[in-house]
């Protein structure tokens, strides 16, 4: 093992976000197989800037639930044969859950990053991975103030938090691109992939259906999974909807950039449309980034307040038009990666 370092992965948002931290310490990752799909996290790897990676491709991961000791057995068992001293873990996956309980059952200093967010939603998997994983871990890795206050709020100690920012600034300003919020604002961007607006094919057929009536070209990378539920459900009508299969990070971003604006109910795309300066529209009922809300985003559970705020946007009387285009960042610039650093 020639690095003490060692970061637990297994998604595209989590390669993105620990990529400037594991390329400054030069540390090794260990991919769990979570995106099992080959093109969800083959493009993503460059990003990445190490000789040690350990990919278990674990087929467990497919039946999570009923699996999910056999995954912590298997990752304590690899972290011990590869004998870190520190372990990395973000956000809110599964793969943050399995990682977490295995380290603190090897033995092994925990971190977390992106530690704090809170939903309120107990019925979210993701924010019960988070509540669990931040109470074992060692040190807390805060985004925002108000991810301290969680935190402390649930009894943790403050010497076990500390307010460092965010690694998605660093991730984008990896690629070269301006943040200046121009682009050729011909389309919205769409993506979908929480459960809650999927696995419901009801759910799922009133989303599609509403997004006709926005009369505006949207673009559509197809999450693998979702693509699942689609061919599930032959009531959808997609032919307004220009689909495109998974796209590698840089051009993604460079989709980010050049759109009008969002309609996502992803959790880490809320920062990188906060920093490239593009409203977002978020198809769920609560956010774990409540900081940013009527500021960079809205939530539009109701498909009629998405399609109405949608043509509010297009129409230029959005007013978000305004606080995307003037407010400052919300979590910390390059500083964030210093800030983590000083603390390893």
């Amino acid at each position: 093992m020639k690095n003490k370092n060692l970061f637990i992965a297994g998604t595209r948002p989590e390669i993105v976000k620990i990529s400037p931290l594991i390329n400054r310490l030069n540390a090794s990752i260990l991919l769990t197989g979570q995106h099992h799909k080959k093109e969800m996290l083959n493009n993503f790897m460059d990003l990445v800037d190490t000789e040690e990676i350990y990919d278990l491709q674990l087929e467990e991961f497919r039946n999570f639930n009923n699996e999910i000791y056999k995954i912590v057995e298997i990752l304590k068992n690899k972290i011990i044969e590869i004998n870190p001293k520190n372990i990395f873990v973000l956000g809110d996956t599964n793969t943050t859950l399995v990682g977490a309980m295995a380290a603190k059952s090897a033995k092994k200093k925990l971190y977390f990053i992106e530690s704090g967010l809170r939903s309120g939603d107990l019925e979210q998997i993701e924010e019960y991975n988070r509540i669990i994983v931040s109470h074992l871990a060692d040190i807390n890795f805060c985004n925002h103030q108000n991810n301290i206050v969680n935190l402390t709020d649930e009894g943790i100690h403050s010497n076990k938090i500390s307010l460092t920012g965010s690694t998605v600034f660093s991730a984008l300003s990896n690629l070269n691109l301006s943040f200046d919020g121009k682009g050729s604002e011909d389309y919205i961007l769409l993506t979908l992939h929480r459960p809650e607006n999927v696995d419901n094919s009801e759910r799922l057929e009133d989303i599609v259906n509403s997004l006709k009536k926005i009369n505006y070209k949207i673009i559509f990378p197809i999450h693998p999974r979702t693509n699942e539920k689609i061919k599930q459900n032959r009531n959808l009508n997609l032919n307004h909807l220009e689909i495109l299969n998974p796209q590698d990070y840089m051009n993604f971003v460079r989709l980010i950039k050049n759109s009008k604006f969002l309609i996502s109910d992803s959790g880490g795309l809320q920062e990188e449309s906060m920093i490239l300066r593009k409203p977002l529209l978020i198809p769920r009922e609560y956010t774990e980034r409540p900081e940013m809300l009527n500021k960079f985003n809205l939530l539009t559970f109701e498909t009629e307040k998405m399609v109405d705020e949608a043509k509010l946007i297009i129409d230029g009387s959005s007013s978000l038009l305004k606080t995307t285009k003037t407010d400052s960042f919300l979590y910390g610039q390059s500083e964030s990666i210093d800030n983590m650093l000083e603390l390893i």
